[in-house]
């Protein structure tokens, strides 16, 4: 009898390292890490500042792209969407801006240029589209305190000359406009709580972060001022609460699409 427990204990221990010895050639699932490149273009060409683009009838140069991406978020295959924590991103191409103006000190903020977001700790799966909106949410845009991701009326954004409403200046463009002997310097801005837009995405084929390098959306600045007389009213802000809305709504409608997986 002591012989048959000894051989059973013996076969389950001999078992139980097998089974520990087969667990530990499993590879752990880990989460991931993309990138996502909002890429500014007019029409097919790529965006520069100081450069003419022909837009229509009008010749366009620009001085300055910015704007807000927030609440980025990707969805699954079975439609489950994963919210990246903290997603608030000041997109732009901009040279130097004099930010003084209405402030004593002069105040210069550096020429930068961003266009893609760094994205980590993705939930192992497969993803089908991608959400985000342009602007900032109302509960960060009512209270300029809540400094998550890179919010903060420091960053550039925000001058004393668009604080009006104690609120974020969610889009920005500028520049010159020019129709034959007409034209001149234009800013148009978006802002407030109803212009906030969020765009979904849907992937050309689904996308698995663990093997995908990025992803590259398109930003088309012909779409974001089409409709919008920049000659008849060079600026756009609150003031002018019909040009703004129909602004902000080329960028959540029409200035964005889908442009390729990177590998």
């Amino acid at each position: 009898m002591k012989r048959i427990f000894i051989f059973a204990l013996a076969a389950f221990i001999f078992s139980s390292c097998d089974s520990n010895d087969d667990a530990s050639d499993v590879a752990p699932v880990t989460n991931s890490k993309t990138s996502i490149t909002f890429d500014a273009r007019v029409g097919s060409a790529d965006f520069a500042l100081n450069k003419d683009f022909t837009i229509g009838s009008r010749t366009y140069n620009f001085s300055k792209l910015r704007y807000w991406v927030s609440n980025v978020t990707l969805v699954d295959a079975k439609g489950a969407e994963y919210l990246v924590p903290n997603s608030y991103y000041l997109m732009e191409e901009v040279g130097d801006l004099n930010l003084s103006g209405t402030i004593a000190d002069k105040l210069t903020y550096p020429a930068r240029k961003r266009e893609t977001i760094e994205v980590e700790d993705i939930p192992a799966g497969e993803y089908k589209s991608i959400k985000f909106s342009i602007g900032v949410d109302a509960r960060h845009n009512d209270n300029l305190s809540l400094a998550d991701g890179e919010l903060t009326i420091a960053n550039g954004m925000s001058n004393i000359a668009w604080m009006w409403h104690t609120s974020y200046i969610f889009t920005s463009v500028g520049g010159t406009v020019k129709e034959g002997t007409t034209g001149g310097d234009f800013t148009a801005e978006t802002g407030l709580n109803a212009n906030y837009k969020t765009v979904s995405l849907d992937f050309t084929t689904p996308v698995n972060f663990a093997t995908t390098k990025g992803v590259v959306l398109n930003l088309d600045v012909t779409r974001i001022v089409d409709g919008i007389d920049l000659i008849k009213t060079p600026k756009v802000n609150a003031a002018q609460a019909t040009i703004m809305s129909a602004l902000a709504n080329n960028y959540g409608t029409k200035a964005l699409s889908f442009s390729a997986i990177s590998k």
